[in-house]
């Protein structure tokens, strides 16, 4: 009789298991592998930021190596030399701190010294028919190419003197790779193009907001001056306004 007692127990544990909300162990699997990926992005962030600072490092590196062969490169010129070679440097480093300043903001066009007027419209949806999206004012590959030419040569590490012309020119190449490939340009100009889309709304319901506001105020005057002067405050508010 016992173990029959002991195996109704056991029965009766399995009936609690199986009666366990439908869907629970689906959930439980959707959490871990949201926990999972979690987890997965967060290495790949700290991944991406040692990487990051060790190309910091090494660009460092490279400039403090940089200036000190210069430096020497001055110690053999005379006066007028060192002032010219000075003066060229300068001009180098503008160029260099440019580019650099665009690269580290993520602003491929702004490092090749390219103005993005690019305008999309649409698409456009008329009976069911989808008509584009149209772009406007797109700047060409080959004008990116012949750009990125002219600024290669200007900031190649072998003619530019600037401690950080190396770091420039690889940031320079990797926006002109970005650029002259039609896939990469075109998941770039999308984010750009989503990124303004963003701001304006922003912008748009800040001035609304702001509006809302002003006018709720002014009506709130409105009704507290209506009740202290009462009959007269028509005739007040009229001639206050004509005042200003």
């Amino acid at each position: 009789g016992n173990p029959k007692m002991g195996g109704n127990k056991m029965g009766g544990g399995g009936g609690a298991s199986r009666s366990m909300p439908k869907g629970a162990s689906g959930a439980t699997f959707s959490k871990l592998e949201q926990e999972l990926k979690k987890k997965e992005a967060e290495n790949a962030a700290k991944r991406a930021a040692e990487e990051e600072e060790q190309d910091s490092k090494e660009a460092e590196r490279i400039r403090l190596k940089r200036e000190a062969a210069f430096e020497a490169e001055l110690k053999k010129m005379n006066e007028e030399q060192r002032r010219a070679a000075q003066k060229q440097k300068a001009k180098d480093a503008k160029v260099v701190q440019r580019i650099l300043k665009a690269s580290k903001a993520g602003k491929h066009y702004a490092v090749l010294g390219i103005r993005n007027l690019e305008v999309q419209l649409g698409p456009y949806y008329i009976f069911n028919i989808s008509i584009g999206p149209i772009v406007l004012f797109r700047v060409k590959t080959k004008e990116i190419k012949r750009v990125y030419r002219n600024l290669a040569r200007t900031v190649h590490p072998d003619k530019n003197k600037d401690g950080s012309a190396e770091e420039a020119f690889h940031a320079l190449e990797s926006s002109a790779a970005i650029l002259t490939d039609e896939k990469k340009r075109s998941d770039y100009d999308k984010k750009i193009i989503a990124s303004r889309r963003r701001r304006n709304k922003y912008a748009i319901e800040s001035v609304l907001g702001a509006s809302q506001k002003v006018w709720s105020h002014t009506l709130s005057t409105f009704r507290v001056t209506k009740r202290i002067l009462g009959p007269f405050s028509t005739p007040i508010l009229v001639i206050g306004a004509l005042i200003i």
